[in-house]
């Protein structure tokens, strides 16, 4: 089981925009020297301080250029027409070759309405927006002369620049929340980062089964067939004291909470294909309180070493393949400090754990 980090570059209280963006590259640094398999960004935009990396691929050069084994992901770019979907190729190949190797593509419909409300987006259209990113995606990186015509897109025959023939196609992930969606992931051959696991234990369990439904029907839709399910876990702190990792990430992760709460509930009500999102209503009254929270799902892990490989054994032995810990919001030394932990106590039990899935699958392995 293999664990990857992930930044939204959240500023608490006292931290300016220029001092976290500079911090975050000081903690990939830190992972790597932990053992992190993997390191991942956001993409939000018009963020008040809970997320402000807007542009990855830039933030991602500046890392690959301090870092040397951990790999880079994008988690997740959004599939939308303001991100056409050849320049989102083409800053996959340089970020690929500045890395040596190293970088693997997340993607997403977006789940935020103040980013598609700004940039005038119908939320009902977004899933043929994604699936017609994942159509150019796989024929750009694997075919170095690229045309395509569509209802959506007209792309005369051009070469892509830079073309990587010498490498393996980019792996490409789908950020999922519905049943329907990680299915759907799972039949494009992409890998899964399961994004909802508030909604609790027996939902990441249907989103296992209905990505394993789409993995026995997958077509190399993105040039290869990545088979791997991450869960993400929003607020997680690790320290010898139970009590304390819990307190030091309780503000971040309520605020956080506060945050997706309602995202999940405009959508549920106004958007064609979001109506599931609407059940975060189940777990409203619940919102501050975090201890219900870590109880009854594994969307936030927080506590000490046995209790993080609690959850992270029970993730496992449902079916998942990596945790993407989301160590952000509690201050730089504080994050650093449960990065060390996590590398000291828990990802070396985790990587005992083997691999029940391929990475990757591309050529002759098909």
């Amino acid at each position: 089981m293999k664990a990857i980090l992930f930044h939204e570059a959240i500023c608490p209280a006292g931290t300016s925009w220029d001092q976290r963006l500079g911090e975050i590259s000081d903690e990939v640094v830190l992972a790597e020297e932990n053992g992190f398999h993997a390191y991942a960004q956001s993409e939000h935009h018009f963020a008040k301080g809970e997320a402000i990396i807007s542009a990855p691929e830039v933030c991602l050069a500046y890392v690959a250029a301090r870092t040397s084994k951990i790999k880079l992901r994008i988690s997740s770019v959004n599939f939308l027409p303001f991100n056409h979907p050849l320049r989102v190729v083409e800053q996959a190949a340089t970020l690929d070759i500045l890395s040596g190797g190293r970088f693997e593509l997340g993607g997403a419909r977006s789940n935020n309405p103040y980013t598609l409300e700004a940039f005038r987006i119908d939320p009902s259209r977004t899933r043929e927006y994604r699936d017609e990113f994942l159509n150019i995606i796989g024929k750009a990186l694997t075919e170095e002369w690229f045309e395509y015509k569509s209802d959506l897109y007209d792309i005369p025959k051009r070469r892509i620049s830079p073309w990587t023939p010498s490498r393996r196609p980019i792996p490409v992930h789908l950020s999922a929340t519905s049943s329907e969606s990680h299915e759907q992931a799972g039949a494009a051959g992409c890998g899964v980062m399961s994004g909802l696991g508030i909604l609790g234990w027996d939902y990441v369990r249907n989103c296992l089964e209905a990505y394993e439904r789409g993995m026995a029907k997958a077509e190399p839709v993105v040039g290869s067939i990545t088979s791997r399910f991450a869960t993400f876990s929003v607020g997680t702190s690790c320290h010898e004291d139970s009590k304390r990792a819990r307190e030091l990430t309780r503000k971040n992760t309520i605020d956080f909470f506060k945050v997706i709460i309602g995202w999940m509930t405009k959508l549920g009500q106004t958007a064609e294909g979001y109506e599931y999102m609407s059940r975060i209503q189940e777990v409203k009254e619940n919102a501050e309180n975090i201890d219900f929270l870590i109880e009854t799902s594994p969307y936030i892990m927080a506590g000490s070493p046995d209790e993080i490989l609690k959850t992270a054994r029970r993730l496992y032995d449902m079916g998942v393949d990596d945790l993407i810990w989301r160590v952000d919001g509690m201050g730089h030394e504080t994050n650093k400090a449960t990065i060390e932990v996590l590398g000291k106590h828990v990802i070396p039990v985790m990587e005992t754990w083997p691999d029940r899935r391929p990475e990757q699958r591309f050529g002759a392995g098909l």
